[in-house]
């Protein structure tokens, strides 16, 4: 919003700077700035024109790094995005396998709120996703790689911490680490929502973006919090996940893509994701059926 300082970051004049943007203007028809002798405001015309010259800027990047893939052999340059739960259930070893048996395909990760990652999809930004959430996105294609389940993460030392399964209204009392209510709107809300449902509003002592962040915060002693359970797997010391009675309704993780649109490489990968699908949905029936045939046996034995 200073002439002279944009002129001085582009390496040319503070008239030839104006002129290009009165050229602009009248090519467009519209107005893009407001100014006088001491300020210089965007308009409403020159914010919408700026959000689509930053997409057509980072699609003319995305097709430039294209094209440096292909002159060096690779087929396709895949940008996938992450939530970070997603990735504590084995699916790091998914990209690193697609990493290992098709080299020729580059395949750049970013970790990305799952609710961003659909609007990047969805604008042609971001490839494919890694997402959590109650149903799948509408409009986008998608594989459900398992179910995942809200447990109550506290100090291994609390009182409540040697109950198989705990009552939501047992919690009146305690201090709460919750996701922000400003970057997880729906899943803040879920959660206040059940202690409401349990009759009491809970005391948030702090609220965070990162669930790693939460868990260290819990094992420091600082509120207990509702956690998907896949969580446990990060084996962060000096905690106990345990099971809500009533039980929350959970999320399920999904890989999600535009079916519309074609990237190099992308059905490889989507493949790849397939098969541990299913390798993860035939390993779970496995193990519920020797939970049934040991619970089975020992109903007998009794």
């Amino acid at each position: 919003m200073h002439f002279g300082r944009a002129a001085q970051r582009v390496c040319i004049t503070q008239s030839a700077l104006s002129a290009s943007i009165a050229r602009l203007e009248e090519f467009f028809g519209l107005r893009l700035f407001e100014r006088d002798s001491k300020t210089v405001r965007i308009t409403t015309s020159g914010q919408l024109m700026l959000r689509s010259a930053r997409e057509m800027i980072s699609q003319a990047i995305r097709t430039e790094d294209m094209s440096r893939a292909l002159a060096i052999g690779k087929v396709g340059r895949i940008e996938v995005g992450f939530s970070g739960p997603v990735m504590y259930r084995g699916l790091g070893h998914v990209i690193l396998g697609c990493r290992r048996d098709f080299p020729e395909i580059e395949i750049a990760m970013c970790e990305i709120f799952s609710r961003k990652q659909v609007e990047l999809i969805r604008s042609g930004k971001l490839d494919a996703g890694l997402v959590t959430f109650h149903q799948p996105p509408a409009g986008l294609a998608h594989i459900e790689l398992y179910n995942d389940r809200f447990v109550l993460c506290l100090p291994s030392d609390h009182q409540l911490a040697r109950r198989h399964t705990i009552d939501i209204a047992l919690l009146r009392e305690e201090a709460f680490v919750l996701p922000g209510q400003l970057r997880n709107p729906n899943i803040h809300d879920q959660l206040v929502g059940l202690c409401a449902t349990a009759g009491f509003y809970p005391r948030v002592s702090f609220q965070t973006d990162s669930s790693v962040t939460t868990l260290h915060l819990v094992a420091q002693g600082l509120g207990i919090s509702f956690v998907l359970e896949s969580l446990a797997q990060l084996h962060i010391p000096g905690l106990k996940f345990v099971p809500l009675d009533p039980t929350l309704p959970g999320r399920s993780a999904y890989f999600i893509w535009d079916g519309e649109r074609v990237a190099p490489g992308l059905d490889t990968v989507i493949e790849a994701v397939r098969r541990f699908a299913v390798a993860d949905g035939d390993r779970k029936g496995a193990q519920r059926e020797l939970k049934g045939c040991v619970e089975a046996l020992a109903a007998r034995k009794c």
